[in-house]
């Protein structure tokens, strides 16, 4: 699956319209966060951008797929503790 969506350097140059497979590639975002720190939105928008410009889908995504969870009124964010 993420051979499909990402380039040479790991950018992704698409986004899945199955739902699956959008998974499988926010589990392999994911794995740029630390699971014990929090981060700001500045700084997770600093990371996820490594991955693609639309750092808003991504963010919103992880929340909404509950890989990452957030603070309400724009606080941090972190990675769900499964």
């Amino acid at each position: 699956v993420l051979s499909s969506f990402l380039d040479a350097d790991g950018a992704i140059k698409a986004f899945p319209v199955q739902e699956k497979k959008l998974q499988v590639l926010l589990q392999y975002v994911l794995k740029a966060f630390e699971p014990d720190l929090r981060y700001s939105e500045k700084q997770v928008n600093e990371i996820l951008s490594r991955y693609n410009e639309d750092t808003a889908f991504l963010r919103r995504s992880l929340v909404e797929y509950k890989l990452m969870d957030r603070q309400g009124g724009g606080g941090d964010y972190w990675v769900k503790q499964s």
